[in-house]
């Protein structure tokens, strides 16, 4: 199972701060377009895998549209929208 926590618009599309995919191994783009296809809205707007900040476990930051990494089982994500205030 991966742990991904949402935040700013991210977690507004999918009405929850935190989701469990209990996909074992999957790219971070799959991630991205998976979770897409679950938002409240039309699907085309909103996050993609080129306007989020994916980090992983804690640590190094990347964007998925540039970085299609595996996750794995264990896995916690991070998925930061790239217009999330601070």
């Amino acid at each position: 199972m991966i742990r991904v926590r949402l935040v700013g618009h991210i977690r507004t599309s999918l009405s929850r701060e935190e989701i469990e995919i209990e996909n074992p191994r999957i790219g971070a783009a799959q991630l991205i377009e998976e979770l897409r296809g679950m938002a409240n809205h039309d699907p085309r707007l909103g996050f993609t895998k080129f306007n989020t900040i994916m980090i992983v476990n804690g640590g190094e930051a990347f964007t998925p549209g540039a970085d299609d990494r595996t996750l794995n089982d264990g896995d916690t994500v991070l998925l930061l929208p790239f217009s999330h205030g601070g």
